[in-house]
């Protein structure tokens, strides 16, 4: 595959995902299994608009580091494109509204947007923990293969299940840059393409935090704070989980 070709099919895929994120979803739970759940989400675009501007030089033939003048260029043509796009956040919190199954409330929404960072938050109220796993902050319809993002559905993974005296809950770890390393699998990237291409992801953070009012059998948490579990995770330590451990993902029994 030539160069123009994997550009375009890193263009089409990295714009979703690929920028510095910061994802963390906490959970208070009570004793009935009712509670709230939180998502937050900041995403700064800057190290893909960088990606892009690397890779459109290598395809002009062109070498080196890219000038102050071609970066803020590309910031500008970027942030054009997406205040053409830019959706009114009114309508994007009726949105979620609109999909929410029953049993859940939105509570809380902010989106908040400066120049290529963008962070999302949103507090859900739940009146049982299974509800979560239905959730969909998205539901567009027409959207292109390849284009949706995994955080439109951030619980989808999660289960909760009664075994008698204890709770078992877990969930699946989440690595928003794994599909994007492995649709480059097998592209023709250039060893500078792929440095690249790890650079735009080497800021990723993910958290998943629960704090419950249950006795704590075990856990495989990364740490914890006074009744808070919490499991965080950046791109280097979820590069060197095994698959066992990222199907594992998050894990916590309760006794009831």
């Amino acid at each position: 595959m030539n160069k123009r070709m994997v550009a375009l099919a890193l263009a089409l895929c990295l714009p979703v995902l690929a920028g510095c994120f910061d994802v963390e979803q906490a959970m208070t739970l009570q004793k009935d299994l009712s509670g709230k759940a939180a998502f937050s989400m900041t995403v700064n675009m800057e190290p893909m608009v960088l990606f892009m501007v690397r890779m459109q030089r290598e395809m002009e033939g062109k070498t080196g580091e890219p000038t102050a003048a071609e970066i803020d260029k590309a910031k500008k043509d970027f942030l054009a494109q997406k205040n053409e796009k830019k959706e009114d956040p009114k309508a994007q919190e009726e949105e979620v509204k609109k999909n929410l199954p029953a049993g859940i409330k939105l509570l809380e929404s902010s989106i908040k947007e400066d120049g290529l960072k963008i962070a999302v938050r949103f507090v859900f109220g739940f009146d049982h923990i299974s509800k979560l796993a239905n959730l969909h902050l998205s539901d567009k319809d027409g959207e292109q293969p390849g284009s949706k993002n995994p955080f439109d559905e951030p619980f989808a993974g999660l289960q909760l299940k009664d075994e008698g005296s204890t709770l078992l809950l877990t969930t699946k770890a989440i690595n928003p840059a794994a599909e994007q390393k492995s649709q480059a699998e097998g592209m023709d990237l250039t060893p500078e393409m792929k440095k690249q291409m790890e650079d735009a992801f080497k800021g990723l953070r993910v958290a998943f935090k629960i704090d419950a009012p249950f006795e704590v059998l075990e856990h495989n948490a990364t740490r914890k704070e006074g009744k808070t579990l919490i499991w965080e995770y950046d791109l280097k330590t979820m590069d060197k989980m095994t698959p066992e451990q990222l199907s594992q993902g998050v894990r916590v029994r309760f006794k009831k």
